[in-house]
């Protein structure tokens, strides 16, 4: 006799514990407003994905080769060689003749970000990535040669 007892305590127990999870459930359900956005056709008038992230999210490396003093820092201190520029002197003026960015690689460390002296490199917003191959994740930046910005010394002036 204990022992159906004990059978039924435990499939009243198991009854019991269902009922209040799926009461816990339904309330989340019926009460509470839904947080999940529908990607990408309900957004909203003018809402972009990038408007949705905050501002400190780290996208797709961006890079601005006007400020670029071709120093080779974010080369040198990116763990997985995801960066590759190119640098070639032309009557003493030093041109970036290649940055490419393999996003495929990046591991979205920030190193080379904190690490450039100009702000040239920054992330973006972007983090849409989806391609046929992985070909579509390396960007060059450089298209044509560019001049490297000048160096800013300590005092001021440039070098």
């Amino acid at each position: 006799m204990n022992a159906i007892r004990n059978y039924m305590d435990n499939i009243l127990k198991a009854v019991t514990s269902t009922a209040k999870g799926m009461g816990i459930t339904l309330r989340y359900w019926a009460l509470e407003p839904s947080i999940t956005v529908e990607y990408p056709d309900r957004l909203g008038k003018g809402v972009t994905a990038e408007d949705l992230v905050s501002e400190r999210f780290r996208g797709f490396l961006g890079f601005e080769p006007s400020v670029c003093i071709a120093c080779l820092q974010c080369q040198r201190v990116c763990p997985t060689d995801c960066i590759k520029v190119g640098t070639e002197k032309r009557d003493e003026v030093r041109f970036i003749t290649r940055f490419d960015v393999n996003q495929a690689k990046c591991m979205h460390c920030g190193l080379c970000v904190e690490e450039c002296p100009t702000e040239a490199l920054f992330f973006t917003k972007r983090y849409e990535g989806a391609c046929f191959d992985m070909e579509g994740l390396c960007f060059s930046h450089v298209g044509e040669p560019v001049p490297a910005a000048k160096r800013k010394r300590e005092d001021g002036g440039q070098e």
